[in-house]
């Protein structure tokens, strides 16, 4: 019997998985298989090939030099699955495979959520899945489809665009401006108290916003939530910097110096080149740019509301 007749899709997925996740722990949990089993198919195929696939040592697994281009052509097989399953999906139930977002805690709560319903309206067949995070997520590891961010990844294998900009502006409540007043110029915001992230649990510097604004600012809390800080905000704790999406939508907050305090940040989408041509994938990058797009004038400051 040929090799290629003693070898499935499911060894390969197997090996795959692995050979992506550098590690057979991970790849484990990926495909919701015991360690054993994982090893146990690994060793089995590398059997049957009469060659290993992979070296191992104590930072992880890496493929070997001459089981490169198998793999290539088994991320090909498994575009090509993928693919299928989609169009099955489509055929029998009528709806597309769920497209996973994933992005910072604002964007996420703050902006995507309210106008799923939108997203929805365009293309009645999506599922949309949105992952919270506030770290870099890897999209060749498969942990979501695509990402929105305030910074270019630039990772090979990745396909990114700027679709917007963000203004971030410094904001405050009534309660506050009783207790404190409001600063009149830039000068006395060194004067005040602020609401920030964690120093140390940050991350993604691009969501330094704060100290980009207010150099060694007096900070009375941190959290790692831009939720929490709003509502800590809200309560009059501090002033706190927030993109606007965030803080205009917080009723209780008002802008602090906007015409002379804020800074902008690009928002980027993120989306592997292997998965880019899926249809469901092409139909949510279109729908999130296209949302993006329309509300440009808000995002910048230059509107008061989002369409």
């Amino acid at each position: 019997m040929k090799i290629s007749n003693r070898m499935s899709w499911d060894d390969l997925r197997i090996v795959f998985e692995v050979a992506r996740q550098g590690s057979i722990h991970s790849a484990a949990k990926s495909l919701r298989l015991d360690h054993s089993t994982v090893t146990r198919r690994i060793s089995q195929i590398e059997i049957l090939l009469e060659r290993r696939l992979f070296d191992r040592s104590n930072r992880g697994i890496n493929v070997r030099p001459e089981a490169a281009e198998l793999f290539k052509h088994i991320q090909s097989m498994e575009l090509h699955a993928t693919a299928v399953q989609e169009e099955v999906g489509r055929i029998i139930e009528g709806q597309a495979r769920p497209v996973r977002i994933a992005t910072m805690e604002g964007i996420a709560s703050c902006y995507l959520a309210p106008r799923i319903s939108r997203i929805a309206e365009r293309n009645p067949r999506l599922k949309i899945e949105l992952f919270s995070n506030p770290h870099i997520v890897d999209l060749l590891k498969k942990e979501t489809d695509l990402f929105i961010s305030f910074f270019n990844p630039k990772i090979t294998g990745l396909t990114s665009k700027k679709i917007s900009e963000c203004a971030v502006y410094v904001y405050g409540s009534k309660e506050y401006r009783k207790r404190y007043g409001f600063p009149k110029t830039r000068s006395e915001l060194q004067e005040h108290r602020f609401v920030s992230y964690i120093s140390e649990m940050v991350t993604i510097e691009s969501v330094r916003w704060l100290e980009e604004l207010v150099p060694n600012p007096n900070v009375v809390f941190a959290t790692n939530s831009i939720i929490s800080q709003t509502n800590a905000a809200t309560s009059g704790v501090g002033l706190v910097v927030l993109p606007i999406f965030v803080g205009s939508e917080a009723r209780a907050l008002s802008r602090v110096l906007p015409d002379e305090v804020v800074v902008y940040r690009p928002i980027w989408l993120s989306v592997t080149k292997d998965q880019s041509g899926l249809s469901s994938i092409r139909s949510a990058v279109e729908i999130i740019t296209e949302l993006f797009l329309a509300d440009q004038p808000y995002l910048i400051g230059q509107k008061s509301e989002m369409t």
